[in-house]
């Protein structure tokens, strides 16, 4: 998680998106392509990263794609 300004205790961490507040996503009928698949909002926490929903949602990571 790169965000220095957003560093979320261990104990408040979403369990779905590990606190990145985004969760990667593909289409199951498209799983084979790359192209498809994308960065969603983490429906656990609404983008906060946080297990209270509390706090400003969290940017979006780099796509992997790009590297």
């Amino acid at each position: 998680m790169p965000q220095h300004d957003k560093r979320i205790p261990e104990n408040a961490r979403c369990s779905t998106c590990s606190g990145a507040g985004w969760t990667w996503w593909s289409s199951p009928e498209t799983a084979d392509t790359a192209e498809q698949a994308k960065w969603i909002i983490c429906r656990e926490c609404l983008g906060t990263g946080r297990t209270d929903k509390n706090g400003r949602k969290r940017q979006k990571p780099d796509d992997p794609s790009d590297g």
